[in-house]
């Protein structure tokens, strides 16, 4: 009599049965994706990011890359969405700072401490931004309304006040806010030039505290003694 038929033993549920690339949960495949993304289009611009690339680097199948993303452009847009969604916090802190019942140089300070701070926190927002601005188009476009119009509509209702106020001597505000929002945004990301200045963590924070202390005379003319005591308490309290 002939022996029954061995049954084939079932792989363990869990266990890869074969050798590769380990799968990654499709939401975190998706985060993983765009992390590895948004500093290289701040970096290397829309034309120099690769999506088979991106995949490669950030370990996940390309097809995983395509089922979030679909596209290059679909891709740029979620990191523009993603620099949108980190600019909430500090256009909040300066909707509060600009309706606040204190003094007008506490205000105007504590303001550009808050927009200093997220450029120095994500410095891509500045880079993103920089890339974009050297190509006229939609993407451009886009940018300005989602990334700066948001901050020039916080601030400059602010800096008018300054210059009713006789703290400002400048009349026009929008340029202000320009000249000093590229200025702050592009000192902060280039970092890599100017490393000497942002390491180690205490050199970072006097570098911090010159560029407002900078910023506020520029925008003064002078820096006050109420707006040097205000400097100081901003980043004492950092």
């Amino acid at each position: 009599m002939s022996a029954p038929p061995s049954k084939k033993t079932k792989p363990q549920a869990g266990r890869r049965t074969r050798a590769g690339r380990p799968r990654l949960g499709k939401e975190t495949g998706r985060e993983t994706i765009l992390a590895n993304a948004l500093p290289c289009f701040a970096r290397r611009g829309y034309h120099g990011v690769n999506i088979r690339d991106l995949a490669q680097q950030a370990g996940v199948n390309i097809a995983l890359a395509n089922y979030h993303f679909g596209s290059k452009a679909a891709l740029w847009q979620a990191c523009l969405e993603r620099l949108q969604s980190s600019a909430n916090g500090p256009l909040a802190e300066i909707g509060v700072l600009a309706a606040a019942a204190l003094p007008y140089p506490q205000r105007l300070v504590g303001t550009y401490a808050s927009f200093i701070r997220f450029n120095a926190d994500v410095p891509d927002y500045g880079l993103f931004i920089l890339q974009e601005m050297l190509q006229p188009g939609e993407r451009q476009e886009l940018v300005k309304t989602v990334l700066i119009e948001p901050f020039r509509k916080a601030m400059t209702p602010l800096l008018s006040e300054g210059v009713e106020k006789g703290f400002i001597p400048t009349r026009d505000v929008s340029l202000l806010f320009y000249t000093h929002s590229i200025a702050i945004s592009h000192v902060v990301a280039g970092q890599g030039l100017l490393a000497s200045f942002f390491a180690p963590e205490t050199r970072k924070e006097q570098t911090l505290k010159e560029l407002l202390a900078m910023m506020v005379r520029a925008a003064t003319g002078t820096l006050p003694d109420e707006f040097a005591e205000e400097i100081e308490a901003a980043c004492a309290s950092a």
